[in-house]
C-alpha cells in the first residue's frame, strides 16, 4: 500500500498499459488494478438499471420474408411505390 501511495501514477500507467497490478497490505491481497475498458452507452444504461440487454444479438438482421411465388415483400413494396408515383 505504501508503494502504491508513493508511486500511484506509475502503477496506474502500468495498469492502463494492460498489466494487472495486485495491491497487498502486509502480504495479503487487498485490490487489483486492471485496464479499464470503455463501456458503450447500452452497457452503462444496463449497469444503471435503466435498460435491459437485448434478448438476441443485435448485429444480425432477420432473413427477408419470401412469399409463396418467390417474390420478397420488399419487391412488392417497391413496386407499389413505383405505381403510386404515376
Amino acid at each position: 500500500m505504501r508503494e502504491l501511495r508513493e508511486n500511484l501514477s506509475t502503477w496506474l500507467d502500468r495498469a492502463a498499459a494492460g498489466e494487472d497490478v495486485l495491491v497487498t497490505e502486509r502480504g495479503k491481497p487487498k485490490a487489483r488494478l486492471t485496464k479499464a475498458e470503455p463501456e458503450s452507452v447500452l452497457e452503462r444504461l444496463v449497469r444503471e438499471g435503466r435498460a435491459t440487454p437485448p434478448s438476441e444479438p443485435h448485429d444480425t438482421l432477420p432473413s427477408p420474408v419470401r412469399l409463396a411465388d418467390g417474390i420478397s415483400l420488399s419487391d412488392i413494396i417497391i413496386e407499389e411505390r413505383r405505381k403510386s408515383r404515376y
